[in-house]
């Protein structure tokens, strides 16, 4: 089987003013000027670490039981939008960067947080050679002749990868090229992320995050185990295509709740689903709001379970400046107020214009032979067995997809409609 994601998250910020740094003046419309320089970080201590797992785990909880209110079916990627808001945060200061801490759930002062990016993104890199494509990409656009602090360009290329592209935000020139770069990073599957008034002449920088994931299941389904099945959604019930195998799974039953966790080959990945009870969906968001997705997951055990899953493939885009402010960070998104003195300017100069996200996950039933392989030898013991436990998900359901080894977790959502 195999599951593909896709993620970018941008920001893009605005600034009237000049302050002291980096400067350079392009004579084309866009040049790279300062190459990615990311670097190991030995010094990086497991509780720091523990501490950005847990506060990504937080806010990945918080906003999508914030988005969920008003789209019942999307996916997101977490990971990419703290990624790319962590990068924000660097430029930010006073009661600016408090809020943006606090909303994203940030407990680390700055060069603590960046090293720990730093440290997890380099593991997650290691989840690319276990069987699954992983890439993750940053970058920052800049206006040509702005000046940008030389302590912000630094931070960003050491910790994030992040080099800087000289753009005329006030030509067509600027966007292709910004897409281009997204399509690039992305396998070309998400090709336009920004449309041609999504910049203008008074944009001054645009930082982008860009996650891309091909992986397969571990044990896959059998096409022809796939048929029609009724899903219970909100507005009705409706028939969809759903699979089916029984094998041994991690498996939780919570209150209100059952949690299967699907793992991808390679050890490293997998797909968490939260099944809640009928009509129990809003208390099961409620505890992910509350608690973080991770430990709503704690406690599972393998068990041999039957499972059926539907197919599901999602396109989201969102403006995320209202959810985020409305969850805390209202301030970064006011002009003249925001003090993102750290990136150029004095404070009040620069202000988040936007924050646009992008997301796209495609789950079927498709594998390698190797992968077959491995579900044909799992599969033929089970025939023995008759499952006790049964994990339909034919109602609305949350799932999460992480990383294991580091608990990132990079695509999460809800299905109201397959």
């Amino acid at each position: 089987m195999v599951a593909r994601a896709l993620s970018i998250a941008a920001v893009l910020a605005l600034l009237a003013g000049c302050g002291s740094g980096f400067s350079h003046r392009a004579k084309g419309a866009l040049g790279t000027v300062m190459a990615a320089d990311r670097r190991a970080l030995p010094g990086v201590n497991a509780a720091d670490s523990a501490t950005l797992t847990d506060g990504n785990a937080g806010f990945a909880g918080r906003l999508l039981a914030t988005l969920a209110r008003t789209h019942p079916t999307l996916v997101l990627s977490p990971f990419s939008i703290s990624e790319a808001l962590s990068m924000t945060s660097a430029g930010a200061r006073g009661s600016t960067a408090e809020q943006i801490d606090r909303a994203l759930g940030f407990r680390l002062p700055l060069p603590r947080l960046a090293a720990a990016f730093n440290a997890q993104t380099q593991s997650l890199a290691l989840a690319d050679t276990s069987g699954a494509k992983l890439e993750l990409a940053n970058a920052l656009f800049g206006q040509a002749g702005q000046r940008f602090r030389a302590p912000f360009l630094s931070i960003l290329a050491r910790d994030y990868g992040a080099g800087i592209h000289i753009a005329d935000f006030s030509s067509p020139a600027a966007v292709s090229e910004i897409n281009r770069w997204v399509s690039d990073h992305t396998a070309g599957k998400i090709a336009r992320l920004l449309s041609p008034g999504a910049v203008g002449s008074t944009t001054r920088l645009v930082l982008v995050d860009a996650v891309y994931l091909d992986a397969k299941w571990l044990i896959p389904f059998e096409r022809s185990d796939t048929y029609p099945a009724a899903f219970h959604a909100p507005a009705g019930t409706i028939r969809v295509p759903t699979m089916h195998q029984n094998g041994t799974f991690g498996y939780l039953r919570g209150d209100g709740y059952q949690a299967l966790e699907l793992p991808y080959k390679g050890g490293r990945l997998a797909l968490d689903i939260l099944l809640a009870d009928p009509g129990q969906l809003q208390q099961t968001l409620g505890r992910i709001a509350s608690g973080g997705p991770l430990k709503a997951l704690a406690g599972m055990k393998p068990q041999y379970v039957m499972v059926a899953l539907p197919k599901f493939q999602l396109l989201t885009q969102l403006e995320l400046s209202g959810p985020l402010a409305g969850m805390g960070m209202p301030l970064a998104f006011e002009p003249g107020r925001a003090d993102l003195s750290g990136i150029a300017g004095n404070p009040g100069s620069l202000y988040v214009q936007r924050v646009i996200h992008e997301a796209y996950i495609d789950v079927d039933e498709a594998g390698t032979q190797a992968a077959a392989a491995t579900g044909v030898g799992i599969g033929a013991s089970a025939i023995e067995q008759q499952p006790r436990l049964r994990f339909v998900a034919d109602r609305p359901f949350v799932f999460a997809l992480r990383d294991t080894r580091t608990d990132a977790i990079l695509f999460t959502g809800v299905i109201a409609r397959p």
